[in-house]
């Protein structure tokens, strides 16, 4: 299994690295992409990051399984203006591929209209305007999307992508070694 990871400049820490994190401890290979022309993109507390590929270059999505969106207000800004981040959502979803977006991330995919009768939770306030069901849980799955609301629940989105990639098995034996403990 593996995924696009797309970064803007003012993705949130937290919800793009503990999500990668969480993922690769399941064997999950996540593939981070800028949107713009460079590969190092600065987070939303200054932290700078390389990217592993610039996202206008991955010309084939096919061998990838899931495309995730980190939130950050300033991060999903930027991803939003980002002209070209439509058609690699539009293949994910024509597909019926998992699309995951957390925080404030989610408002763009009410912003294009992938929201509309799902249900689906996000951070506070960006869910204004966004035709769908909205029900603030700490993380939502309707069909190939997964939502989460904050930061904070960055580990239970990426647990319940595990589920959803790999079965209900998996997600638990990276739970259990997450929580330091032994597997019976």
């Amino acid at each position: 299994m593996k995924g696009l990871m797309i970064l803007a400049d003012g993705f949130e820490d937290t919800e793009a690295l503990t999500t990668r994190d969480v993922l690769t401890r399941a064997g999950i290979e996540v593939t981070t992409c800028s949107i713009t022309d460079r590969l190092e993109v600065e987070s939303s507390f200054g932290v700078h990051v390389l990217a592993d590929a610039l996202l206008k270059l991955i010309f084939d999505c096919e061998p990838f399984d899931f495309i995730i969106l980190p939130g950050g207000g300033r991060g999903t800004r930027n991803l939003s203006e980002c002209q070209f981040l439509k058609q690699y959502l539009d293949y994910f979803m024509s597909k019926n591929k998992l699309v995951c977006a957390i925080c404030a991330a989610p408002s763009i995919l009410g912003k294009y209209g992938y929201l509309e009768n799902r249900k689906y939770t996000c951070f506070a306030g960006f869910n204004a305007g966004i035709r769908g069901n909205f029900t603030g849980n700490e993380v939502e799955k309707d069909g190939n999307i997964i939502t989460a609301r904050s930061m904070h629940y960055s580990i239970p989105f990426a647990l319940e992508i595990i589920s959803s990639l790999l079965g209900e098995s998996v997600k638990e034996k990276v739970l259990v070694g997450l929580n330091g403990l032994v597997a019976k």
